[in-house]
This record gives structure tokens, sequence and C-alpha cells, in this order.
């Protein structure tokens, strides 16, 4: 893999490496940390990953390719650690921490905060667990552990910078999702829950805060991922953690009248 720091990027599109469509061509095992990304909407470029370069586009007066010069960046070493603003430390400060690889930032960076969230979330699930075990609340147990492992994949997906490939969650896909949140008149015959008081008993308002961690952990991905424009890279997280929202909703319609 060819990690493209901001520094790096800014090198490269010195050297003269844009196309007249505003792209920018590199090797397909490149990566961008989120500054060079930001770096690259900022300039309105559009990255196109690539097997080869073209001979028309080697750069003529170093006598180089695109991929030499990315790669060579790449590559360079002068510390263990590599910061995301370009430099390297061979130690790693108390005040920072890995994001991806030896790829290093400050522990208050938002992909960090988004960690702590699910962490959070992910601790509050099992704790809430342990509540519907003990009220022999078994199939409770059961669709909080497919949330909680769908969660998993979602911050494995984010660590490793991967796609997220789990398409349902409790056996329903997106458009089953969206139909029994938007209408639970239909599904569960019951309205909205616009009025949550305590009267809905234990077990639903648990799950109900859940349900809002959810929430504060999507807002905590958009802010990890947002761009300039304020679109995201990683809307397949967006939308996993969005999706998990209305999964909650729906678990609160299935715990109503117990």
């Amino acid at each position: 893999m060819n990690l493209i720091t901001e520094d790096g990027l800014k090198k490269i599109i010195k050297s003269g490496q844009v196309n007249e469509n505003n792209e920018l061509r590199l090797p397909q095992n490149s990566m961008l940390t989120p500054s060079a990304k930001s770096l690259l909407a900022d300039h309105k470029l559009k990255l196109v990953l690539v097997a080869e370069i073209p001979e028309d586009e080697k750069i003529e007066d170093k006598k180089t390719t695109v991929m030499e010069t990315a790669t060579a960046m790449a590559a360079k070493k002068i510390g263990k650690f590599i910061l995301e603003s370009g430099g390297y430390l061979d130690d790693k400060p108390e005040y920072m921490t890995q994001v991806y690889g030896n790829l290093l930032v400050n522990k208050d960076h938002k992909r960090i905060k988004l960690r702590g969230e699910v962490d959070l979330l992910m601790g509050e699930i099992m704790k809430v667990q342990i509540r519907a075990k003990a009220l022999e609340r078994n199939e409770l147990v059961t669709d909080l552990q497919e949330v909680f492992d769908y969660i998993g994949k979602l911050s494995r997906s984010e660590i490793l910078s991967e796609p997220v490939s789990t398409n349902t969650i409790l056996g329903f896909n997106e458009q089953e999702i969206r139909a029994m949140s938007h209408n639970p008149k239909k599904y569960f015959n019951h309205e909205h829950l616009f009025n949550i008081t305590y009267e809905l008993g234990e077990i639903p308002i648990l799950l109900n805060a859940l349900r809002a961690l959810i929430r504060r952990t999507e807002v905590a991905c958009y802010e990890a991922f947002k761009q300039a424009d304020g679109t995201v890279t990683r809307g397949d997280l967006m939308q996993g953690y969005n999706r998990l929202s209305s999964v909650m909703y729906i678990i609160i319609f299935k715990n109503l009248d117990h």
C-alpha cells in the first residue's frame, strides 16, 4: 500500500500530474490520508486509481511516471511513524495515537472520537443484553447481538478503510427496514413514538437510550468523514449507522407489549 499524505499530495499536484479532465491518476494500491482527501476535494480533483500509468502521461522534465513519483513519496522512510501533516517521528507521543497502520494523529482526531463513540455504544448494548437476559427476553438478547455484531463490522470497515459488505440486519434489507420504521402502524399496530415517557416500561426506555447513542455515533461518523463541501468520503458508513437507528426503532416496537 502507498500511503499519500497531504504534504505528499501537494508535491504531486505541484509537479503537474493532473490531466485536462481534472483527474489525478495514482497507482491502484495508493491510499490517501483524511487531510489528503480534503485537499483533493478543495482542488475539485477526481482521483483515478490505475494499475499502470499510460506512457503519454509520464512527466517529461523528470523522466518519471506518476506511479514512480507517488511510490517514492509514500515509501520515504525518515521515521517509524508518519504524521498526517506529512512529517515523521521515531517515537509515538502520549498525546497521539495510530489511526491506520503507522499513521499518527492527535487523540482528539475526529476518527478517534468516532471510535470512542462506537466503544461506548457497544458497551451500553451489552448492559441492556444483561438486563434482557435476566428478564428472560431471549429474542431481544439475540436481536441486540446482531446489532452489536453489525456495529463491529462497521468499526472494522472504518479502521481498515474497507467498504461495508453487510446488507441485512435482523434478516431485513434496507427497503424493508425503511418501510417498517416509517409505518409502525402497519407493521406493529402502533403509532410513531413522538412522546416517549417512562410509562413505556424499562426495556423500551433502555432501547430508546441505545437509539440515541446510535444517532450520536452517526453524527460522529459524519464529522469524521465530512469534506469541505459537506459531502462525506464514507457514505457506506453513514448509511450503516443511519440504518441502525431505524433498526433500533423497530426493536423498540417489537418490545412494547411485553
